[in-house]
Protein backbone atom coordinates (compact mmCIF):
# COMPACT_ATOMS: atom_id res chain seq x y z
CA UNK A 1 0.00 0.00 0.00
CA UNK A 2 1.61 3.46 -0.90
CA UNK A 3 1.51 6.25 1.52
CA UNK A 4 -0.09 9.16 0.61
CA UNK A 5 2.13 12.29 -0.47
CA UNK A 6 1.65 15.40 1.29
CA UNK A 7 2.28 18.60 -0.85
CA UNK A 8 4.90 20.30 0.17
CA UNK A 9 5.06 22.67 2.49
CA UNK A 10 2.16 21.00 4.46
CA UNK A 11 4.31 18.74 6.88
CA UNK A 12 3.73 20.71 10.01
CA UNK A 13 0.33 22.33 9.82
CA UNK A 14 -1.87 20.54 12.79
CA UNK A 15 1.54 20.77 14.74
CA UNK A 16 1.25 24.90 14.32
CA UNK A 17 -2.84 24.97 14.37
CA UNK A 18 -2.17 22.85 18.21
CA UNK A 19 0.21 25.34 19.18
CA UNK A 20 -2.63 28.12 18.27
CA UNK A 21 -5.36 26.85 19.95
CA UNK A 22 -3.53 25.38 23.68
CA UNK A 23 -3.48 28.46 25.17
CA UNK A 24 -7.07 29.29 24.57
CA UNK A 25 -8.18 25.71 24.89
CA UNK A 26 -5.85 25.51 28.66
CA UNK A 27 -7.61 29.10 29.86
CA UNK A 28 -10.98 27.94 29.18
CA UNK A 29 -10.37 24.45 30.87
CA UNK A 30 -8.98 25.74 33.83
CA UNK A 31 -11.34 28.77 33.74
CA UNK A 32 -14.36 25.89 34.00
CA UNK A 33 -12.16 23.97 36.50
CA UNK A 34 -11.66 27.38 38.83
CA UNK A 35 -15.62 28.78 38.53
CA UNK A 36 -16.39 24.73 39.41
CA UNK A 37 -13.78 25.22 42.43
CA UNK A 38 -15.43 28.61 43.90
CA UNK A 39 -19.18 27.48 43.65
CA UNK A 40 -18.36 24.38 45.17
CA UNK A 41 -16.49 26.42 48.47
CA UNK A 42 -19.58 28.94 47.98
CA UNK A 43 -22.46 26.78 48.59
CA UNK A 44 -20.29 24.97 51.11
CA UNK A 45 -19.43 28.08 53.25
CA UNK A 46 -22.90 29.16 52.63
CA UNK A 47 -24.36 25.95 54.40
CA UNK A 48 -21.92 26.19 56.94
CA UNK A 49 -23.39 30.21 57.54
CA UNK A 50 -26.93 28.52 57.43
CA UNK A 51 -26.27 26.03 59.99
CA UNK A 52 -24.70 27.96 62.44
CA UNK A 53 -27.37 30.50 62.27
CA UNK A 54 -29.98 27.94 62.52
CA UNK A 55 -28.14 27.03 65.85
CA UNK A 56 -27.77 30.66 67.17
CA UNK A 57 -31.42 31.05 67.02
CA UNK A 58 -32.54 28.08 68.61
CA UNK A 59 -30.39 29.20 71.35
CA UNK A 60 -30.56 32.43 71.63
CA UNK A 61 -33.19 32.17 74.57
CA UNK A 62 -30.55 31.92 76.66
CA UNK A 63 -28.06 34.96 76.48
CA UNK A 64 -25.45 32.99 78.37
CA UNK A 65 -24.69 31.00 75.39
CA UNK A 66 -23.30 33.20 73.22
CA UNK A 67 -19.39 32.15 73.26
CA UNK A 68 -20.72 28.57 72.53
CA UNK A 69 -22.91 29.96 69.39
CA UNK A 70 -19.96 31.30 68.00
CA UNK A 71 -17.92 28.33 69.07
CA UNK A 72 -20.74 26.12 66.98
CA UNK A 73 -20.49 28.13 63.96
CA UNK A 74 -16.67 28.06 64.25
CA UNK A 75 -17.06 24.34 63.87
CA UNK A 76 -19.74 24.29 61.44
CA UNK A 77 -17.00 26.23 59.05
CA UNK A 78 -13.73 24.52 60.30
CA UNK A 79 -15.80 20.76 59.63
CA UNK A 80 -16.85 22.08 55.80
CA UNK A 81 -13.06 23.64 55.14
CA UNK A 82 -11.32 21.17 57.79
CA UNK A 83 -8.09 20.64 55.23
CA UNK A 84 -8.21 23.36 53.38
CA UNK A 85 -5.95 26.39 55.92
CA UNK A 86 -8.98 28.75 55.14
CA UNK A 87 -9.12 31.81 57.48
CA UNK A 88 -12.63 32.36 58.43
CA UNK A 89 -14.14 35.47 59.68
CA UNK A 90 -17.11 35.63 61.94
CA UNK A 91 -19.38 38.31 62.53
CA UNK A 92 -22.20 37.48 64.65
CA UNK A 93 -25.39 39.48 65.97
CA UNK A 94 -27.90 38.91 68.49
CA UNK A 95 -30.91 41.14 69.06
CA UNK A 96 -31.78 43.53 71.90
CA UNK A 97 -34.43 40.88 73.13
CA UNK A 98 -33.05 37.55 73.21
CA UNK A 99 -36.68 35.94 72.31
CA UNK A 100 -37.61 38.91 69.25
CA UNK A 101 -35.39 40.02 66.50
CA UNK A 102 -33.10 38.57 63.95
CA UNK A 103 -29.56 36.82 64.44
CA UNK A 104 -27.29 37.78 61.59
CA UNK A 105 -24.29 35.46 60.79
CA UNK A 106 -21.66 36.43 58.12
CA UNK A 107 -18.80 34.20 57.13
CA UNK A 108 -16.06 35.55 55.02
CA UNK A 109 -13.53 33.22 53.60
CA UNK A 110 -9.99 33.45 51.67
CA UNK A 111 -10.40 30.92 48.86
CA UNK A 112 -7.37 30.16 46.80
CA UNK A 113 -7.92 29.14 42.65
CA UNK A 114 -7.49 25.59 41.96
CA UNK A 115 -5.28 26.39 38.78
CA UNK A 116 -2.15 28.12 38.66
CA UNK A 117 -3.52 29.62 35.08
CA UNK A 118 -6.49 31.69 36.39
CA UNK A 119 -4.28 32.74 39.69
CA UNK A 120 -1.42 34.45 37.63
CA UNK A 121 -4.70 36.12 35.54
CA UNK A 122 -6.92 37.30 38.87
CA UNK A 123 -4.47 37.33 41.74
CA UNK A 124 -3.85 34.40 44.11
CA UNK A 125 -6.82 34.19 46.65
CA UNK A 126 -10.49 35.43 46.27
CA UNK A 127 -12.53 36.37 49.39
CA UNK A 128 -16.03 34.72 49.06
CA UNK A 129 -18.71 36.43 51.45
CA UNK A 130 -21.93 34.51 53.09
CA UNK A 131 -24.70 36.19 54.70
CA UNK A 132 -27.93 34.47 56.83
CA UNK A 133 -30.15 36.20 58.63
CA UNK A 134 -33.01 34.66 60.66
CA UNK A 135 -35.82 35.27 63.22
CA UNK A 136 -35.39 34.03 66.71
CA UNK A 137 -37.32 31.14 67.62
CA UNK A 138 -39.21 32.03 70.88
Amino acid sequence: MKKPKFRKGEDGQAMVEFALILPIFLLILCGIIDFGWMFYNQLSLNNACREGARYAVVNTADGSKEQAIITHIENAATNVFANDGIDIDIDYSVPNEPTSGDVTVTLKAEISFFTPVLSSILGREKTITSTVIMKVES
